[in-house]
């Protein structure tokens, strides 16, 4: 009778041993299913932290707006609070956005420049994005030529500086000056 009943402990051990085995197997499966689940979000995001300001911009209206940017700043010095009005003004206009996106879209633009290459490289990165964009059209390409001149007049005639910057942006659309 008690090797019975030491019997039936054994086995009911041996079962409760086994079963947890069991349970932690699944605990690690179950991990490793979440790990490759995330997989791709976390290999999207090492890939974005090794590229620097330009080459996370996609959008075309953000590189718009930084292109912008560097026309303003290629007059020399820091942006003026009348290229800045004109910048956001333009961004409300054609973009049609709120005046509060319109700010926080130029203040952006202002960040990425402080880490941009030189200005004409930018220029030219930006405007193939710019000009091989899907969504836009040649009236939204002949557009951003009139905001990068109305930006490039904002503090009189536009200097050497600016106007080359327009040209790298004519001649990556294919407008005549």
């Amino acid at each position: 009778m008690i090797l019975g009943i030491l019997a039936v402990l054994v086995a009911i051990g041996v079962w409760a041993w086994r079963l947890q085995a069991a349970k932690r197997g699944l605990d690690a499966a179950a991990e490793i299913a979440k790990t490759a689940a995330n997989a791709p979000r976390r290999f999207a995001f090492k890939f974005k932290m090794g590229l620097g300001g330009l080459d996370l911009i996609e959008d075309p209206r953000e590189a718009a707006a930084i292109m912008m940017m560097q026309v303003a700043l290629a007059r020399g010095g820091a942006l003026t609070i009348l290229q800045g009005d004109i910048i956001e003004a333009e961004i409300r206009e054609t973009f049609r956005t709120t005046p509060g996106e319109a700010e926080e879209l130029a203040a952006h633009a202002a960040w990425v420049c402080q880490s941009c290459p030189p200005a004409q490289d930018t220029m030219t990165r930006l405007s193939k994005l710019v000009v091989n964009a899907p969504q836009l059209g040649p009236k939204e390409v002949v557009d951003l030529d009139a905001m990068l001149v109305a930006v490039s007049e904002a503090e009189g005639l536009p200097t050497r500086s600016q106007l080359r910057l327009l040209q790298v942006y004519r001649d990556m659309a294919g407008l005549k000056t």
